[in-house]
């Protein structure tokens, strides 16, 4: 059952961001287990029991690893973040939406966006907006009424089009991510409410998410 994160989840991340060694990790690999990787898994396994159940697409949960890809060149051998995703049961799932977790050193946020949404992903919504404007005008205005979270994302250079004001913010855009970022000031990463927070904010890009998702998977 998920508890909360604690200030020995800051510390490790803020040890493994100065002591980004494997002799460092080794020394505090069951700090590591307890007070980072135990929690998140906790905190993914029970919000994805309600997720899964409710957002009426298909989907897997996934938590990420400390250390990064062997296979690939890296300056340091570990990250100093921690997250988990709950996304599409694809190869290429970062084209699409995805729901997530993250904590930084800094601070933790979560929300739901696409990681590397590509020219064919983003055509798919563009299309779907034009075919069901009114729907969607709706889900964005419902999306920036509510206020709770940012919507943000690389534009195009040029613009793909002009419709209305708050269909333009989507319309134009590379990517997207709908988030809600905090400081450690918040101090409801510490206890079990954390949950509630994060799964009513979920709850409320569900609608947004079930249209994304059916347009950009789109193969047209």
């Amino acid at each position: 059952m998920f508890e909360g994160f604690s200030q020995q989840t800051i510390d490790f991340l803020w040890g493994i961001r100065l002591n980004n060694n494997k002799s460092w990790y080794d020394e505090h690999k069951d700090d590591y287990k307890e007070h980072l990787a135990k929690p998140m898994k906790a905190l993914c396994d029970e919000l994805y029991c309600d997720f899964c159940k409710e957002i009426g697409y298909n989907t897997v949960s996934s938590v990420s690893r400390l250390a990064k890809d062997a296979r690939f060149p890296h300056a340091y051998p570990y990250r100093d973040n921690f997250w988990f995703t709950f996304k599409e049961p694809i190869r290429e799932w970062w084209a699409l939406p995805a729901f997530y977790f993250e904590l930084t050193c800094e601070g933790w946020s979560y929300g739901m966006g696409t990681w590397s949404a590509t020219a064919v992903s983003m055509q798919n919504l563009r299309n779907a907006i034009d075919d069901n404007r009114k729907e969607f005008e709706k889900l964005a205005k419902d999306f920036g009424k509510k206020g709770i979270m940012t919507l943000e994302g690389d534009f195009y250079k040029r613009k793909k089009g002009e419709i209305s004001p708050v269909i333009d913010e989507w319309y134009n855009r590379k990517n997207f991510n709908c988030f809600r970022a905090f400081t450690y000031d918040d101090k409801t990463v510490f206890d079990r409410s954390l949950l509630e927070l994060i799964l009513n904010d979920f709850r409320e890009l569900y609608p947004l998410a079930r249209f994304l998702h059916k347009a950009m998977k789109s193969e047209e």
